[in-house]
């Protein structure tokens, strides 16, 4: 059964191609999990014409690689993550200490040599929320009929 997106067909064919992208317990979830990834990758990329990063003429016949590059493009320009500072860094060390306790010596590894990893850890989990959150609402206002 194939999957609409604002008017859009997304064929049986191309679920079927996404499908070995997408490791699943069953055949039912993978094809579940390979139509969700269409579904999100056309949003994106119908925001990307909505925020004139590229238009929909140019959007057809493009290689996956190129509509990654205007995905890419969407994303670093619509989501803004602050960076962690150092005092946040430092709540986060002092509330998870037991996540850098060294397994060989069973010893707190010292802030300064870990606030690096902390940073980006927390830097990345904020992009993500973000992205995860711009993806729902572009989900919530989109039409999509035959996802299950």
């Amino acid at each position: 059964m194939p999957v609409f997106v604002n008017n859009v067909e997304i064929s049986d064919d191309d679920v079927h191609t996404e499908m070995q992208h997408h490791q699943a317990a069953t055949m039912e979830e993978a094809r579940g999990d390979a139509a969700r990834a269409l579904v999100v990758k056309h949003l994106l990329l119908e925001a990307a014409v909505d925020q004139e990063f590229t238009s929909a003429e140019k959007l057809e016949g493009l290689d996956n690689e190129s509509e990654e590059r205007i995905i890419e493009g969407l994303i670093d320009s619509i989501i803004k993550v602050p960076d962690a500072d150092d005092e946040t860094c430092q709540r986060h060390y002092d509330k998870f200490q037991q996540s850098f306790v060294d397994q060989k010596t069973g010893e707190l590894l010292p802030y300064d040599m870990v606030k690096n990893h902390i940073k980006t850890y927390l830097e990345d989990m904020g992009h993500m929320a973000a992205l995860r959150a711009y993806i729902d609402s572009l989900m919530d206002k989109a039409q999509i009929v035959g996802l299950v």
